[in-house]
């Protein structure tokens, strides 16, 4: 598979289907796999292009004090190496985060913007319980694969979906055991994480803008949800019931058909 050059860093990235690019974040800690339910789904449609961010899985640190910019400019690297003007974006939690920051720095390379189980960050960013906090903080430093995906279970998936797809949660956690980021990976990601903070730009973002947000999610509120599609002209929301953080895995089947529909928009070839 290949990689791409930016600054200070090598960032492994795959390709998947042909068409329109469309380019898919990760969040925090994680890695192309993380996207299991949606890349091949979306890769009927589009030429999906999925990156491991610095500081995650087979891309590395780098030697340059992570920022939002420096992700973004990560984004365009890759999107260079493939010979890529503009794509779509999607973007989850941490991965939500940063692609603000593309279509900030880098308005041109983004055609539309999809933002998942996000913020806009700084000080107005609406926390969950604390005790949320603690268990998704601590679940870091938990050595065994299935102890750390267990402990935030609640966090990340409807008591009905853990009933009926643990086995395959826990192996797909045994499976990419080696890619779990390090400690030096993740104070990486933290320090872009706090940097960020979009409230007072979200009106420059000027790409139409998808914002799905889980309405159980306790780890982004989607109380944040409602404040970047509030901020982001022209933006629109969609809430789906019953989805906790990862609910674009449970909610797979229709937040993949949202997005090709909102994608196509616009698209005579798709009419």
């Amino acid at each position: 598979m290949p990689y791409a050059g930016a600054t200070g860093a090598r960032l492994y990235y795959e390709v998947h289907g042909q068409g329109e690019p469309l380019l898919l974040h990760p969040g925090f800690g994680c890695t192309v796999e993380i996207y299991w339910a949606n890349t091949q789904p979306l890769a009927k449609h589009f030429r999906v292009i999925v990156l491991d961010p610095r500081g995650a899985g087979r891309s590395s640190i780098g030697d340059v004090s992570a920022t939002p910019k420096t992700y973004a400019d990560d984004a365009a690297a890759v999107l260079d190496a493939e010979g890529i003007a503009a794509a779509h974006v999607f973007g989850t939690s941490f991965g939500g985060m940063m692609v603000q920051h593309i279509a900030l720095e880098h308005p041109q390379r983004v055609r539309r913007l999809v933002l998942g189980c996000t913020t806009a960050g700084g000080p107005q960013h609406v926390l969950p319980p604390p005790e949320n906090m603690l268990k998704f903080i601590a679940a870091s430093d938990i050595t065994d694969p299935v102890a750390a995906v267990r402990s935030t279970y609640a966090l990340n998936y409807s008591d009905a979906y853990i009933a009926a797809h643990d086995a395959e949660i826990i192996a797909r956690s045994q499976a990419n055991a080696e890619l779990r980021s390090t400690p030096e990976g993740r104070a990486t990601q933290i320090a872009a994480v706090q940097a960020h903070d979009t409230h007072a730009r979200l009106r420059d973002i000027a790409c139409p803008t998808f914002v799905a947000h889980g309405i159980d999610d306790g780890t982004v509120p989607v109380e944040n949800g409602r404040v970047l599609a509030a901020g982001i002209p022209g933006s629109r929301l969609k809430e789906y019931p019953g989805g906790r953080h990862l609910f674009f895995m449970e909610c797979a089947d229709e937040l993949n058909a949202d997005i090709v529909a909102f994608l196509r928009e616009g698209d005579a070839s798709a009419k």
